[in-house]
């Protein structure tokens, strides 16, 4: 079984169509969630399925499948948390309190990048755990690189055609001051040392 985690703004989409196109219907994916060890029970999930993918936390699905191999995207912190920032100011989910009191309230980006839920964003889905528990850690910023070793080390048969659905739509005309970066990376700390450890174990350029 292949658990693929879908950190938001990481390009998840586009490696949905991907992993659409080589587990066909054995591919599960659900965005009903943020799947975790408590709310996975109620996944109906098919027999047959081999290839979950959607906003799963680390451990979410280990009961029932403790030997599947996890595999993750991640994206520069700050491109990632522009990219949010961009999404909900623009096209905010009116059906979410949470985003719509952001929506209302329209913080600068730097002041967006502090609140709790946003900073360190992708360690809501990958706390407690360290990229050695990875099967395949990829980064969007080399994106056919990476689908390339992604390939390799799952054993498909061949690499698939490297699309990014959402490509270019999050970057913003954002000229950001030097302290104002460096602002939102202090905020994603945690977030960055964690990617730079996949990054030695799962740079394309040392495979």
């Amino acid at each position: 079984m292949i658990l693929s985690i879908h950190i938001p703004k990481t390009g998840g989409s586009s490696f949905g169509d991907i992993l659409k196109g080589v587990y066909g219907d054995k591919l599960w994916v659900n965005y009903d969630s943020q799947w975790n060890s408590k709310t996975s029970i109620y996944a109906s999930i098919p027999k047959e399925a081999e290839c979950l993918h959607g906003h799963f936390e680390f451990d979410a699905f280990d009961s029932a499948y403790p030997d599947a191999s996890k595999i993750t995207w991640l994206r520069d912190p700050v491109e990632r948390t522009i990219s949010l920032y961009r999404h909900i100011m623009s096209r905010p989910d009116r059906q979410n309190d949470l985003i719509m009191d952001i929506y209302r309230k329209r913080p600068t980006l730097v002041e967006f990048s502090g609140i709790p839920w946003v900073c360190n964003q992708a360690m809501n889905y990958l706390s407690g755990s360290r990229p050695c528990d990875y099967g395949f850690v990829g980064f969007l910023e080399t994106f056919p690189e990476s689908l390339k070793l992604c390939s390799k080390l799952l054993g498909w048969k061949s690499v698939p055609r490297s699309v990014w659905e959402n490509r270019g739509k999050g970057r913003g005309d954002f000229d950001l001051l030097k302290e104002d970066r460096q602002s939102i990376m202090q905020n994603n700390k945690e977030e960055y040392e964690w990617r730079e450890e996949a990054r030695r174990l799962f740079s394309p350029k040392e495979k």
